[in-house]
């Protein structure tokens, strides 16, 4: 990777774009329950010599606003 420095200033428009990056990440299709209808579960672990993680997982379809399947 090469050398990249952001520097120590934080503006309001980074602020605004963790808020709507948070808000995109726990808003639906992302964010949903988990259902117990026989649809498959997906296991995706990584881990490293600092630690490892999980996340349980399952495929759907969803249709948007303008009939959008995805």
């Amino acid at each position: 990777m090469q050398k990249h420095t952001f520097g120590n200033t934080w503006e309001w428009k980074h602020t605004l774009a963790l808020l709507n990056l948070k808000t995109a990440l726990t808003s639906k299709p992302v964010l949903r329950k988990l259902v117990f209808d026989g649809t498959p579960f997906i296991i995706t672990t990584d881990g490293c010599q600092q630690g490892f993680g999980a996340v349980l997982t399952q495929e759907f379809t969803t249709e948007l606003a303008g009939r959008k399947i995805v």
